[in-house]
């Protein structure tokens, strides 16, 4: 023992009882605590009471006592490794197949693990909470693999005990987010995310955002689970609209509000570019018409006090003589009044929107929202009677992209599934304590 170093005794019995409770198993023999300037060292044995051999049943003999050293979790803001005492067995019967084996007891901790099983379970914990790997064995004084390995092992272990983290779903949503760049090209490769836009969880993530992929999932998933989805919340993407056409017949299909507004600002900034080009000749500059309420055209009329909706209308009758950003910009806020009007004179300011739109009278990019809400008719419609939305779904993508920051991305995507389903999954936590790991 180094002069750094210093054993504590245990005579009396509530230092052991202490350290018992401190350990979390009350089978466990306290044999040494020992303290030095990293941190804490506590010298464990386990109880041993059925010493027969597996097989035959024989009285096994102690052969050796090999000690292995555990990391366990933080004490009093210091590491603390656990040297455990075990106990190497061989029996001595010849007939017997079985000649040696070590015990092990998988409370303590898991055979693939260095860390303890509490370890692991903290750290799974700790993840859940938004922390990287890497911070945890910064602070764990050990690998990053050692960490990712228990958190991957316990975070599967608590998802598939969790039967009711899912639950019923009245309401999910699809979305896609960026999950890594590959190769020299840097080829984008997505994840489609399945979030229960009622409860504000993410379901599941899913390692594609093509039909097939996404349309396995959904077809993997129990029936009654199935049955129970009245509506699916999608952002105008053709892919999704497939899979809940195919796969969710039954569904009523919502397109979210904010996607329609947003192609309806696309439609009004493309004519306004397109004027500004013809008028100009040149892309917009900090002194041209159009170019100075770029931002103004784009918020809403009742947001606009008097002083800026006059300089809108100002600027427009310089930049605009034949009256197409004004057109657009109309349209802009007729899609608008859709949302803010009851459902029967939402639905007649919607087809007059299409009707207005098409004609021939109307700018390009009009026309071509026109055949957009055409085609997207149904959807859109369907906000009326579901008022539901996938903002929920944007806003956990929003946790998504902590997870991969906390991480500074991601190559291995199970890695990744379980860390998004442990931050953004509300699993119940309560139920970690109690899992153990071969």
């Amino acid at each position: 023992m180094t002069k750094n170093q210093s054993t504590t005794p245990l005579p009396d019995v509530q230092p052991i009882v202490s350290l018992t409770e401190f350990i979390g198993l009350r089978d466990t023999h306290i044999l040494a605590l020992t303290r030095d300037r990293d941190g804490w060292i506590i010298t464990v044995e386990q109880l041993r009471n059925d010493r027969g051999c597996p097989t035959c049943r024989t009285f096994a003999v102690v052969k050796e006592r090999p000690v292995v050293r555990l990391i366990d979790r933080p004490a009093f803001d210091r590491p603390v490794v656990i040297l455990w005492r075990k106990y190497r067995l061989s029996c001595p019967n010849i007939d017997c197949p079985v000649r040696s084996w070590t015990h092990h007891d998988p409370r303590i901790a898991s055979t693939r693990s260095s860390l303890t099983a509490r370890c692991a379970r903290w750290v799974t914990r700790e993840v859940g909470k938004g922390r990287s790997v890497a911070e945890l064995a910064d602070e764990l004084r050990c690998g990053w693999s050692v960490v990712d390995e228990a958190m991957r092992v316990y975070g599967q272990a608590l998802l598939d005990a969790d039967k009711n983290r899912v639950g019923v779903c009245e309401a999910i949503g699809l979305d896609e987010t960026l999950f890594v760049r590959r190769g020299q090209t840097k080829i984008k490769a997505f994840i489609t995310t399945v979030a229960d836009v009622k409860s504000g969880k993410v379901i599941d993530v899913v390692e594609s955002r093509d039909f097939v992929d996404v349309a396995a999932w959904i077809a993997a998933q129990p029936e009654n689970w199935k049955r129970n989805i009245c509506f699916g919340t999608l952002d105008m993407s053709a892919t999704y609209r497939a899979v809940f056409r195919e796969m969710l017949s039954h569904v009523l299909r919502v397109a979210d509000p904010f996607h329609v507004v947003k192609l309806a600002n696309k439609a009004l900034d493309d004519v306004r570019r397109r004027v500004q080009t013809e008028q100009t000749g040149h892309r917009g500059r900090k002194d041209d018409p159009l170019y100075r309420i770029r931002k103004l055209l784009l918020r809403a009329t009742e947001k606009l006090d008097p002083k800026a909706a006059e300089k809108r209308d100002a600027q427009l009758a310089l930049g605009d003589p034949d009256g197409e950003v004004s057109v657009a910009y109309l349209a802009k806020e007729r899609v608008r009044d859709f949302y803010k009007t009851a459902a029967n004179d939402a639905r007649k300011i919607f087809d007059t929107i299409i009707e207005e739109c098409s004609k021939k009278s109307m700018p390009p990019e009009l026309q071509r929202l026109a055949r957009t809400f055409t085609n997207w008719k149904e959807e859109i419609t369907n906000w009326l009677e579901a008022r539901v939305s996938n903002g929920p779904t944007e806003a956990l993508n929003n946790l998504i992209k902590r997870v991969k920051r906390a991480g500074y991305g991601f190559r291995n995507f199970q890695s990744y599934r379980i860390r998004i389903l442990l931050y953004a999954g509300k699993p119940n936590w309560r139920i970690l304590n109690s899992i153990v790991v071969p």
